[in-house]
């Protein structure tokens, strides 16, 4: 898995600056071909599903409407027909169906609606008793169309509270759990969770294999070291398994393992309670805690690497770092909560429900620690909600599969068989008829890949490691509540209540419901507990006629006493735009309530050149806001609210020209952001820095844009370096003899991720300092030797990728050492002390 998320995470930083900075494009028209007329338009057999334990895989239409659509899982909404691309040997379809046959419906009728969603659907109902396995198709072969049969193995019907209470989920258990048992221990993340779920089993046959492997895991002289690398995955999930056992099995041989995993992960965590791929680096003082370095926060490993805290916690590890690490992350990821889904970093709240298993694992974070009902309740809501997220996620969607049903379980019983009543049609279809699953999922969302040579019924794939089976042998497990993570222990105070499930379900297909509903249930909406439904609602009511007479009402909500509604208002008038509303939302910029400040921030983004008439206000707020990185202000701690006005102001209005704006507020409003510790909010001054700063500017700004290049943001690293770069550029555009030493810094301090590309970038700009370069190139002979050691100690990939940035290096210092000339030099003249 280290391999492939490292090559995974290459393509991040592009996905996320686009989705950050505007929303993301709908899908590219694509033309549904009609099977039946020979076409084949779009037709690609290394992109099929499997088609559940019929022994046949497919090629269907997968192609959302919309960015939305394929967010809450409508992916082959338009499919009507199925192509068969596979079918295995003694298997129900073998004998009945053939490569290149199309399925055009299910019991007798044509597919009116989504093909596969049918035709999972369809397996559900055929394995009844009462249908006898019986699975009726109507299958399309050389022009020619017919009724065939299948005859799938009888599991029973889903019971209104599966998988408890389920004698069709035990089913799928036990023959889950015998395909999980033939696979290897790997000692890896990912034989960590294959063993989790042999233990979740409750089966003791497995115990002695169990045994042995955490053994491996934990031997009594492991011996962590705190550095860089893609470590957290593996502790974090090793220490969860070794964990379990212990609690599980009373075995103490693993305690030290234990607790020098747990120290470990506690000692690096970041300052404000996160982790990337792996550890913190230390502070500038020289102590734990720094922030993450670019490549920058990942949560789906923070939450596992926090999970494995709390779990050595609960095995009884003390520590001095155990509690505050614990606290920190419950303060982080906690500030989510009534805001959104935990996002991908240390980003804005997800605007969904669920996002890619995120809000399942810090429902599990918060649920397990006992103290922290409020959040875990939440979490658990939330994760109950995203039941049509399921089948969307950066990388794909293996996280969501696994974690998913195990938070939506800290939300009681009841939860779980009303998340279970929405997905049963998707874990029918994963399944293959010996009992054994499979993982399907691409990029955001999509099928199975293979090359069409392996693209088969049995084997892979699987998600960088991760097996299906353990996957859900873990979910269907969850009745035996032998583990933690599947509810041993489980507080019902967590529990959502009827009343609270149904009200989760209802809110994961709301952005469909509020097409039907009137103005007045859409306000009334406003009111909702979702943030998610909230701001669906204000988008809607937005579009309606109405809504341009309802101004005035929703200015009067905007600043009234309850905190949903404000929201809500406050987002319809950014959909509105009504000029009328911008004094009010200029006031809201430094209102008590962060997360509305974050929302009138938005909103005057939406009106772009519109909101030019309250500029100067929205520089005021944007300096009267400005706090401190340190001490880390908890109720923010990132500073969105701030971040999301540097958007609006130097990402919108002034994105591309400062001119006649009253420097008494710009230059503040510059200095505020430059300071401001998130790396996207920093990241909005670039363009200004680079292309709009006159000499004048620079001159009066120098000492916060050379602070700007050689100083790291403290949070969200991963968009650190834009600004950096914006403000060297800033200098050496006009040519300032600081600019050089700036340079050396910057190429020096910029971390690794993504430096193949920037060294180049950042050397282009010394040699055009000419001869007057010279002075740093024993600077940048040192600038090699740093980036051939980093490689030596694994912290860069040798290669084609260090080749590039070294021979920048060289390149440039080739240039420099032959150039005659150099361009009139400027110092930036030093301001007088005053006393």
């Amino acid at each position: 898995m280290m391999t492939n998320i490292a090559r995974i995470a290459l393509a991040v930083t592009a996905f996320l600056v686009a989705s950050s900075q505007c929303a993301l494009a709908a899908p590219k028209a694509k033309i549904n071909p009609d099977l039946t007329k020979g076409e084949t338009n779009g037709v690609d057999r290394t992109q099929t599903w499997n088609l559940g334990p019929t022994g046949l895989r497919g090629w269907i239409y997968t192609h959302p409407a919309s960015y939305m659509d394929s967010v809450q899982g409508r992916i082959t909404t338009e499919s009507r027909q199925i192509l068969i691309t596979d079918v295995a040997k003694d298997t129900p379809a073998d004998g009945v169906l053939q490569v290149g046959d199309v399925i055009l419906g299910v019991g007798g009728i044509k597919f009116t609606g989504d093909a596969r969603r049918s035709f999972g659907r369809a397996i559900t109902e055929a394995e009844r008793e009462a249908n006898g396995g019986i699975l009726e198709l109507i299958r399309f072969r050389a022009g020619k169309t017919d009724n065939v049969e299948l005859k799938l193995n009888v599991m029973g019907t889903y019971s209104d509270t599966a998988p408890y209470d389920c004698p069709k989920s035990k089913r799928i258990l036990n023959a889950a759990c015998k395909a999980l048992a033939r696979e290897p221990l790997e000692a890896d993340w990912s034989g960590a969770i294959n063993a989790l779920a042999l233990m979740a089993s409750g089966e003791p046959d497995y115990l002695p294999r169990v045994r042995e492997f955490a053994h491996k895991l934990g031997p009594a002289t492991l011996k962590l070291r705190l550095k860089d690398g893609m470590v957290v995955w593996d502790w974090g999930y090793r220490n969860v398994f070794l964990c379990e056992y212990c609690l599980l099995t009373g075995d103490q041989d693993v305690l030290p393992a234990i607790k020098e995993y747990t120290i470990s992960l506690a000692k690096g965590q970041s300052l404000y309670g996160t982790f990337g791929h792996g550890i913190s680096v230390p502070s500038a003082d020289g102590r734990l805690h720094g922030s993450i370095p670019p490549y920058g926060p990942v949560n789906a490993a923070g939450l596992i690497g926090n999970l494995a805290i709390v779990m050595g916690k609960k095995c009884g590890v003390s520590d001095t770092e155990i509690d505050p690490a614990i606290d920190r992350a419950d303060k982080f990821f906690g500030y989510f909560v009534d805001k959104g889904a935990i996002p991908y970093g240390e980003h804005a709240p997800w605007p969904y429900h669920e996002n890619n298993g995120k809000n399942s694992m810090t429902a599990l974070l918060f649920g397990l620690q006992g103290n922290q009902n409020a959040a875990a309740l939440f979490f658990a809501k939330m994760a109950t909600a995203g039941y049509a997220n399921r089948e969307y996620g950066h990388t794909g969607q293996g996280f969501s599969y696994l974690w998913s049903t195990l938070g939506v379980n800290v939300g009681g019983p009841d939860a779980v068989a009303a998340f279970f009543k929405e997905v049963t049609w998707h874990l029918d279809l994963e399944r293959r008829c010996d009992g054994s699953f499979t993982y399907d999922g691409g990029e955001q969302y999509g099928p199975g890949e293979k090359n069409e040579a392996e693209n088969k019924y049995y084997g892979g794939p699987n998600y960088s490691g991760l097996s299906p089976n353990a996957t859900y042998v873990l979910t269907y497990s969850l009745p035996l509540k032998k583990l933690f993570v599947t509810g041993k222990g489980g507080d019902k105070a967590n529990w959502l209540s009827p009343r609270e499930v149904s009200q989760a379900i209802a809110a994961g297909r709301f952005d469909l419901d509020r097409k039907r509903m009137t103005v007045a249930e859409l306000v009334s909406a406003f009111g909702d507990w979702s943030p998610v439904v909230r701001g669906w609602a204000a988008e809607e009511l937005a579009q309606r006629p109405e809504s341009k007479a309802m101004v005035l009402e929703l200015n009067t909500m905007a600043e009234g006493s309850d905190a949903h509604l404000r929201q809500a208002a406050c987002e319809a008038l950014g959909f509105i735009q009504d000029p009328r509303s911008l004094p009010v939302l200029v006031r809201l910029l430094d209102h008590q309530d962060r997360w509305l400040r974050v929302k009138a921030a938005e909103a005057l983004k939406k009106y772009g050149d519109g909101a030019r008439p309250v500029l100067p206000g929205m520089l005021e707020a944007v300096i009267q806001t400005a706090e401190p990185p340190h001490p880390v202000a908890w109720n923010d701690p990132i500073q969105i609210a701030q971040g999301q006005l540097a958007a609006a102001l130097f990402g919108g209005i002034l994105k591309h020209s400062i001119a006649g704006v009253d420097k008494k507020l710009l230059y503040p409003a510059i200095q505020a952001i430059a300071k401001n510790p998130d790396g996207m909010a920093r990241m909005h001054l670039k363009e200004t820095f680079q292309n709009q700063l006159t000499m004048e500017d620079v001159i009066t700004l120098a000492p916060d844009i050379l602070e700007a290049v050689r100083t790291r943001c403290p949070a969200d690293t991963m968009f650190g370096n834009e600004i950096r770069m914006g403000a060297f550029k800033a200098l050496t555009k006009y040519h300032f003899k600081e600019g050089l030493e700036a340079g050396v810094i910057f190429a020096k301090t910029q971390g690794g991720h993504g430096s193949e590309n920037r060294t180049g970038e950042i050397m282009s700009e010394l040699v055009a300092y000419g001869a007057a370069a010279r002075a740093v190139v024993p600077e940048l002979k040192e600038l090699i030797d740093q980036f051939n050691e980093q490689c030596r100690k694994g912290e860069f990939p040798a290669g084609e990728l260090n080749d590039r940035r070294v021979n920048a290096v060289k390149d440039a210092i080739k240039a420099i050492e032959a150039a005659k000339d150099q361009p009139e030099l400027r110092t930036i003249p030093m301001k007088p002390e005053t006393t």
